[in-house]
């Protein structure tokens, strides 16, 4: 009997659905374009020997690292968790898709229908609105990626783009972050939780919501047929790679198990500083033959509240007396040397920033002494009197500049105190002018990355003027008139060590070398606030201490070569002369000099008992020293400053204030000039003497103060005076 018409048509019909939905099936994936899943670029920092650093974030501020291979356990729980049906689908499952549209339609539940390769197209396309249009394109994505990729490829394209919280964004450093180990060394439980946070990464952190994130770990793993009894067991470690970084993936020049010792040293010595204010420690470490950064710790205590995530190595602080080696180190290309005889002594300074009066972090003063031991012993008169005497403010902040200091602003800024800490530096500039010093004036930047491809080393310093700084820090004996035996600057083989510390103890450095390293030590506080008398000493020389200790522990210590041309000189530390047969055994000591210093070296000053003289400005010194047999004093002496008056400074402006004794009226005047024979005059003052001191009445107006003494010394100053 023949078929009917109609009849024949719905036949062909139905025989031809199945084939439109193979054909929609296979073709329509086509009518879109796959996305590429490539994996995200290596972020990994690894130190000199490959050992892992960390990693560098990216510009969403997450950090990731591409697995190489699929774990077999994270594949298995990821499956478990997210799409039970993944290996038996294309790419859209029917079944979830019609559960659903079900639901949705009766109101009986809500459940997703997206698998994980929808969740691939999701993960790997640029965002888009969440709508029907969105949810279709990424069907039609999800088929293509099936039919491009087999299943373990979109696994690891999935593991290596999904958000496992706390900006960990791929699942080998969301292993590293939460248990310390490589995701393909996770266990069962540990990759349950990882494919449990998948799914709601906020709602689930296991830092800020473990029970939850437990609850949903045990579901996976009861659907693993694995046991749920086993804890959390987080081992919380920091995904960040040394500052010095900059962002950039590869290998470093730091070297890991170094890092880990200063970390370990520098948080136990900051410990046993706690009580006293201590909060934080930074480090660096550098190889002096290839200027290579072996260290680089930017916080001993990261985790801390008080500015744990700043880098202590290239945060501005104040320098306190680390900047003292290098204006000797000018004062020697100008005339000086270490024998050179200057004053300590209380003394005031006038300059652009006023009337300055610096005191000795110890409130002691020593007379006249070397520079050798004013260096050694940081005394803060002499480097402010070698700085204004040689060379200068103007020509010391050029050499700062060439050694690496992006100091701003101009000497005026500064002023003498630039010799004694009131510029800010960081670390790194310090450490990357100690180790020139320590090549003997040979400049080389500091390397970060390997390979390492230093330029040629520069020659920037004198050679033995550097070595003569090198000796100076090195010298025991010559800093032990301040600080003693000094522990943390004593080690059984020669180290170039300086100490620094700030006003107020808000800082505290320790600097040194040798022939092979230098070690830069910062201890102090993120907050700016001070702490308890922890001073150079003994808060950054002890740490300093310990590295300097561990670097040369397995390796012979070498000390900067000394260059030629220098020759032993027995002198006479009164004078800074070569010594006389009457030059006492107590004031004999060997100095490094140069046969031109020699040369032009004034002859020295001794009355007709073999004392050495001493000029005006020793008169109060010379006075409580009590040592009469071996200094003669000439009160009446120019003091070798240049005749200036201090108080009141030339262009002041004086107020007048009734609160004050006198009505604020009388003040003391002073110069540069030997006060026993100053004599004092103003036209439209009274000037009155009382004892050895002289006073001005002052008065409001202009005035124009006179001091002379002889033989033909004179220093005026103009100045004002107003009610206040």
């Amino acid at each position: 009997m023949p078929i009917a018409p109609t009849c024949r048509k719905w036949l062909l019909a139905t025989a031809a659905l199945p084939l439109l939905a193979v054909g929609a099936y296979y073709g329509l994936p086509f009518c879109v374009e796959a996305p590429d899943i490539s994996p995200p670029p290596d972020a990994a920092v690894y130190d000199r020997h490959g050992a892992l650093l960390g990693y560098v974030a990216g510009a969403d501020s997450y950090y990731c690292q591409p697995l190489q291979q699929l774990p077999p356990q994270l594949a298995q729980a990821l499956v478990a968790a997210e799409d039970k049906r993944f290996y038996s689908h294309g790419g859209v499952d029917i079944l979830a898709l019609a559960r659903a549209l079900w639901q949705q339609v009766t109101g009986s539940g809500r459940s997703g229908a997206s698998t994980i390769s929808m969740q691939v197209a999701k993960m790997y396309s640029p965002p888009a609105p969440r709508n029907t249009r969105t949810k279709l394109r990424e069907m039609l994505q999800a088929r293509r990626l099936e039919m491009r990729h087999n299943k373990d490829e979109l696994l690891l394209a999935y593991l290596n783009r999904a958000d496992f919280s706390n900006r960990c964004r791929g699942a080998e450093c969301a292993a590293r972050f939460y248990f310390s180990r490589s995701a393909a060394e996770l266990s069962p439980a540990q990759a349950a939780l990882l494919a449990a946070l998948v799914k709601a990464p906020t709602r689930l952190n296991p830092l800020r919501h473990p029970q939850a994130a437990q609850q949903r770990r045990d579901y996976i793993l009861r659907r693993l047929g694995q046991p749920t009894t086993e804890p959390l067991a987080l081992t919380v470690g920091s995904l960040s790679s040394p500052a010095c970084a900059n962002g950039k993936a590869g290998k470093l020049t730091i070297d890991a198990a170094l890092q880990q010792q200063a970390e370990t040293i520098a948080r136990e010595e900051i410990d046993k500083l706690r009580e006293r204010n201590v909060s934080q420690a930074a480090i660096m470490v550098v190889d002096n033959r290839t200027g290579e950064v072996l260290v680089s710790l930017r916080a001993a205590c990261p985790e801390s509240p008080r500015g744990g995530a700043l880098n202590g190595t290239t945060t501005p602080r104040s320098a306190g007396s680390t900047l003292k080696p290098f204006v000797y180190l000018m004062a020697f290309d100008h005339g000086a040397w270490p024998g050179s005889i200057m004053p300590d002594v209380p003394t005031l300074y006038s300059n652009a920033l006023g009337i300055q009066a610096p005191r000795n972090y110890n409130e002691r003063y020593l007379g006249p002494i070397r520079i050798r031991q004013a260096l050694a012993c940081s005394q803060n008169i002499p480097a402010m009197e070698a700085l204004e005497r040689y060379g200068g403010c103007d020509n010391f902040l050029h050499l700062l500049r060439q050694l690496g200091f992006p100091i701003s602003g101009n000497s005026a800024d500064y002023g003498l105190g630039l010799a004694i800490g009131n510029a800010h530096v960081t670390l790194e500039n310090l450490v990357l002018a100690y180790s020139t010093l320590a090549r003997n004036g040979s400049h080389l930047p500091l390397q970060y990355r390997l390979p390492s491809t230093p330029p040629a080393p520069i020659a920037l310093l004198q050679p033995h003027n550097c070595y003569r700084i090198s000796h100076i820090l090195a010298d025991a004996s010559a800093r032990a008139a301040t600080f003693g035996s000094a522990p943390s600057l004593s080690f059984p083989f020669p180290v170039a060590a300086k100490t620094g510390t700030s006003s107020n103890y808000r800082d505290n450095w320790c600097l040194g070398y040798t022939a092979e390293y230098t070690v830069g030590v910062w201890v102090g506080n993120f907050d700016n606030s001070s702490m308890q008398n922890v001073s150079g000493v003994s808060g950054a020389g002890p740490i300093f201490h310990r590295m300097m200790s561990h670097l040369h522990a397995n390796a012979p210590a070498g000390f900067p070569a000394r260059p030629e041309g220098l020759i032993d000189v027995e002198i006479d530390t009164r004078t800074g002369t070569p010594a006389t047969a009457a030059t006492p055994p107590e004031c004999r000591a060997m100095e490094l000099a140069t046969e031109a210093e020699l040369a032009a070296m004034p002859k020295a000053a001794y009355d007709h008992k073999g004392r050495a003289i001493l000029h005006s400005r020793y008169s109060e010194w010379y006075r409580q020293a009590g040592l009469g047999h071996l200094y003669a004093l000439d009160a009446a002496s120019d003091s070798g400053r240049t005749p200036t008056i201090l108080i009141p400074s030339h262009g002041a402006t004086l107020s007048l204030d009734a609160t004050l004794p006198h009505n604020g009226n009388l003040i003391e005047l002073q110069s540069t000039l030997p006060t026993a024979t100053t004599t004092w005059h103003c036209s439209s003052l009274p000037i009155t003497r009382r004892g050895n001191k002289w006073y001005a009445e002052l008065r409001p107006g202009t005035h124009t103060l006179h001091a002379t003494a002889p033989p033909d010394l004179q220093a005026e100053a103009t100045f004002r005076v107003e009610e206040h």
